[in-house]
């Protein structure tokens, strides 16, 4: 995406951040779809099961949920779009979710973070995207409590990293943890957190492949590049950094009903350390591309600025000889005004002189090894 399109794009988005925030003074709690996401699609997917039974279905209707939560262990609802203000009013009086926890499911600049009810717990996150090369963080906010779980995503246009969990599910991969709901949403989580390390190993292999063009083909695309990873990586930064904060605050003050289950949480957010540390060396990195690019340029322009002081050199004495042999002076008048010019070889001695210099002057150039790449 070109730089202006991006800084558009930015703007834009920043704007309708703004405006679809509530009037000062409205209730809190107040549900106001983003702009962005009034027109998109909404979907509403079950999975439900136990130890012998899995129920997948697309519902229509939020009043089916209460007859699946009866009769499976746990039900997963994963809520497509978020333009639909009503279908989510809805669900929330199903699973009697805190009207301030859905104002921030709508409100999609979240921060990441956890934070404790009554009857569930809800968490915000980011999860990457790369789209024709270019980063989306998109927000997606996680409710459990004891027998579901329920996630909102902003849209299903591109899909989400969550199928690997979803495939465990449905060919009994760990099904007997995956009953549990608190662990069902630890290994959203965890999936979730993993699926920044393709993302960083994408920006890895592209550094490599800038750092090579830097040093061989410096440009003003160069430049350009490294802002547009400089300013990725950074969101991406601000993001793992308020998901690390969230999680070890979660981890040290959660109840779990699976004691176990404090050593996943801390397992998580050692990911997201690690995720931190590749990040901030990665940022380093983009900082040493441009001392690589500056670098670069200038050897080219001093390889540029050699080669004309060669010129410039070579071709001083040689403009010399020829001033001195275009002079007008009379050989008639006094045998001192150049004699050579009565000279039989005088024309032949004046080229010989040129070429002699020239050569001779190329010679000591190449001896002090200014001709070597």
């Amino acid at each position: 995406m070109h730089k202006s399109k991006i800084q558009r794009f930015l703007k834009k988005r920043m704007v309708a951040d703004l405006h679809h925030q509530a009037k000062p003074g409205s209730p809190p709690g107040t549900l106001i779809a983003h702009p962005d996401l009034i027109n998109s699609k909404f979907s509403m997917t079950v999975m439900a099961f136990d130890d012998n039974e899995i129920f997948e279905k697309e519902l229509a209707d939020p009043s089916e949920l209460p007859a699946i939560l009866e009769k499976y262990s746990v039900t997963w609802l994963d809520v497509c779009g978020l333009g639909n203000v009503q279908m989510l009013d809805e669900i929330a009086q199903v699973f009697n979710f805190h009207p301030l926890a859905m104002e921030d499911v709508v409100n999609i600049h979240q921060r990441p973070k956890v934070e404790e009810y009554d009857n569930f717990i809800f968490a915000v996150t980011r999860m990457p995207q790369l789209i024709d090369g270019n980063l989306q963080l998109e927000q997606v906010s996680i409710f459990w409590g004891k027998n579901f779980v329920v996630t909102f995503q902003e849209g299903e246009d591109n899909g989400d990293c969550l199928d690997p969990l979803r495939s465990r599910i449905k060919h009994g991969g760990r099904r007997q943890k995956l009953l549990r709901a608190e662990y069902l949403a630890y290994a959203m989580l965890d999936t979730i957190i993993d699926s920044f390390f393709p993302i960083l190993e994408f920006y890895g292999n592209s550094l490599d492949d800038l750092e090579e063009d830097a040093i061989a083909q410096p440009s003003t695309k160069i430049v350009v590049g490294i802002h547009d990873y400089k300013r990725d990586l950074l969101i991406l930064r601000r993001a793992m950094w308020s998901q690390r904060e969230a999680i070890r605050s979660f981890s040290e003050t959660a109840v779990f009903s699976d004691p176990d289950m404090k050593f996943f949480i801390r397992d998580c957010e050692d990911h997201t350390v690690q995720l931190i540390d590749i990040l901030e060396s990665y940022r380093e990195r983009t900082s040493g591309l441009m001392d690589i690019y500056l670098s670069s340029v200038s050897n080219k322009m001093n390889s540029a600025m050699k080669v004309l002081t060669m010129i410039s050199t070579i071709f001083m004495p040689m403009t010399v000889i020829v001033g001195v042999y275009g002079m007008n002076f009379d050989p008639l008048v006094s045998p001192w005004n150049m004699p050579e010019l009565g000279w039989y070889y005088g024309y032949p001695f004046a080229l010989a002189l040129l070429v002699i210099t020239g050569i001779g002057l190329t010679a000591v150039f190449w001896l002090s090894g200014w001709f070597k790449r």
